[in-house]
């Protein structure tokens, strides 16, 4: 699985979000076929990246639909690289969103 696949896909979602998307839209969309599709999708759903949809089966990956969870959403805008721990971005960002609310709350 390539990293520049996966983080295309995850960037393509983002970009339509909130929508699911179709899994052949998608790969047709950032022209992805075949086995590197494959690899890079069931890569995603593996990671936890995303959640594969659907009872149909396209190209050989499970589901028709996609839809990012959390971490891939960490990814698909940018607060942290497929290669890295997206859980650990989202954590850092509520720890910081925490931090700020209560030195809003302390001023007021």
């Amino acid at each position: 699985m390539g990293i520049q696949d996966t983080t295309k896909l995850l960037h393509e979602m983002g970009r339509t979000y909130p929508s699911r998307i179709q899994i052949d839209e998608l790969l047709g969309c950032i022209g992805l076929e075949g086995v590197r599709a494959v690899q890079a999708v069931r890569g995603l759903v593996e990671g936890g990246l995303v959640i594969a949809k659907g009872s149909a089966c396209v190209g050989g990956m499970p589901g028709s639909e996609l839809r990012l969870t959390e971490p891939g959403m960490a990814v698909a805008f940018g607060l942290a690289g497929v290669e890295g721990d997206p859980r650990r971005a989202i954590r850092a960002l509520e720890e910081q969103t925490l931090r700020q609310l209560h030195r809003y709350r302390e001023r007021r």
